[in-house]
C-alpha cells in the first residue's frame, strides 16, 4: 500500500502543503501505519472507519531531525527550514543518554510540546539458568507469578470507580466550572494505571534471575471472545493487560529474561498437579480445588503454574531449559 500512496500522494503534499520531501515521506508512512491498522481489525472481523487525527504527531528520522543530548538541543525540519531549539531532560531518563536515538515523534500535548524519542541499545542474553515462570494476569489481582507473588488490583480499581463517579457527575452538572474540571481530569486514570503497570512490571523483573524465562498468556481478542455481564464488561474494556505485558517485556529482556507466550485455553480450569481439567474445579473467583485430588491453592496461582507448565511441555521439558534470544531493545 505505500507505494501507491506516495505516487497518489507525494506530489499533492509537496505543492498543496509546501512540505519537505523527507516529511511528505513521513506524512505517508504515518497514514501507511494508520491504514494497515484498520485493515489488520477488518480482517480480523472488527469494525473499522477511516483513521482520522485531529492532532497527529510528526514523525521525525534521522534526516530530518539533529539531536545533542550533550548540548541539549535539537534541530527540526520544517516547512520554513531548519530550526534550532533548546530542550529539557528528565532526570530519570538520563540513565539512557548513551543509548542510540533513532526516530522521534514530535508531539503537542495541553499546550506543551514534547519530542518522543526511540531509543537503542544492544543486549547481551546470559547463559539460560533453566528456570521459568508462569504469570496469570487479571483484573482483580494484576499478576501473579508461579513463586506464589501477588499484585493486587483493589488500589486500581479503587481509583478508578472514584474518577468514574466524579466525571459522571461533573457531566451531569454541565456548568463551565465542571467542564474545566473534566478538562483536568482527562488522562488522569489513564496516567494513574501507566504508572502502576511500570511498578507491578519492575518489581516483577527485578525478582527474577538473570537467564530465566516468563511464560504469559496470549490475551489478545479476549474483550472479543468471552461475553461479561454490564458490569463487568466495564472493567474489562479498562484492563490495561498489554500495557503491563510491554513494559514487562521490554524490562525483562533488559534484564536477560526472555518472555514468551502460550494459548491461555483451560489454564484457570485445569488442576495443575494432576492434569484433571474441569469447569468443577473452579469453585469461585479466588478459590480452584480440583474434583479428582483435592488438590486446593488460589486460584490464580494455580493458573499461573498451569501457564508454565503449558510452555515447558511444549518444549518437551522438565527442567525449563529455553532457547535464547537475540535482539534490539527499545525504549
Amino acid at each position: 500500500a505505500r507505494v501507491p500512496l506516495h505516487h497518489a500522494t507525494y506530489a499533492h503534499l509537496r505543492e498543496t502543503f509546501n512540505l519537505p520531501s523527507q516529511l511528505a515521506i513521513s506524512v505517508i508512512s504515518k497514514a501507511v501505519e494508520a491504514l494497515k491498522s484498520a485493515k489488520t481489525r477488518l480482517k480480523n472481523g472488527k469494525n473499522a472507519s477511516c483513521p482520522q487525527s485531529k492532532h497527529c504527531p510528526i514523525r521525525y528520522d534521522a534526516r530530518s531531525y539533529t539531536l545533542s543530548f550533550a548540548k541539549q538541543t535539537v534541530s527540526f525540519l520544517t516547512i520554513d527550514g531548519r530550526l534550532k531549539i533548546k530542550f529539557s531532560i528528565p532526570e530519570y531518563y538520563e540513565q539512557y543518554l548513551d543509548w542510540e536515538h533513532r526516530s522521534a515523534d514530535l508531539v503537542i500535548q495541553n499546550g506543551k510540546v514534547y519530542l518522543h524519542v526511540v531509543l537503542q541499545t544492544e543486549v547481551v542474553n546470559p547463559s539460560k539458568s533453566g528456570q521459568v515462570f508462569g504469570i496469570d494476569r487479571g483484573v482483580k489481582k494484576l499478576a501473579v507469578v508461579s513463586n506464589n507473588r501477588f499484585f493486587s488490583g483493589s488500589r486500581i480499581k479503587e481509583v478508578s470507580n472514584k474518577i468514574q463517579a466524579l466525571r459522571s457527575n461533573l457531566q451531569s452538572v454541565g456548568s463551565r466550572s465542571a467542564k474545566r474540571h473534566l478538562a483536568a481530569l482527562r488522562g488522569k486514570e489513564q496516567r494513574f494505571r501507566k504508572d502502576v503497570n511500570h511498578c507491578v512490571s519492575k518489581q516483577i523483573v527485578d525478582s527474577l534471575p538473570a537467564g530465566s524465562t516468563i511464560v504469559l498468556e496470549k490475551l489478545s481478542g479476549i474483550r472479543d471472545r468471552c461475553n461479561f455481564g454490564k458490569k463487568v464488561r466495564s472493567q474489562i474494556h479498562r484492563w490495561n493487560f498489554f500495557q503491563l505485558e510491554t513494559f514487562l517485556t521490554y524490562k525483562a529482556f533488559g534484564n536477560g529474561i526472555d518472555v514468551v507466550h502460550v494459548d491461555p485455553r483451560n489454564t484457570s480450569r485445569t488442576c495443575s498437579k494432576c492434569g484433571h481439567c474441569s469447569k468443577s474445579n473452579r469453585k469461585s473467583q479466588c478459590k480452584f480445588k480440583c474434583e479428582v485430588c483435592d488438590y486446593s491453592l488460589n486460584a490464580d496461582l494455580n493458573a499461573s503454574r498451569n501457564i508454565r507448565n503449558k510452555h515447558l511441555a511444549a518444549i518437551c521439558c522438565n527442567d525449563g531449559a529455553e532457547l535464547s534470544t537475540s535482539l534490539l531493545l527499545s525504549v
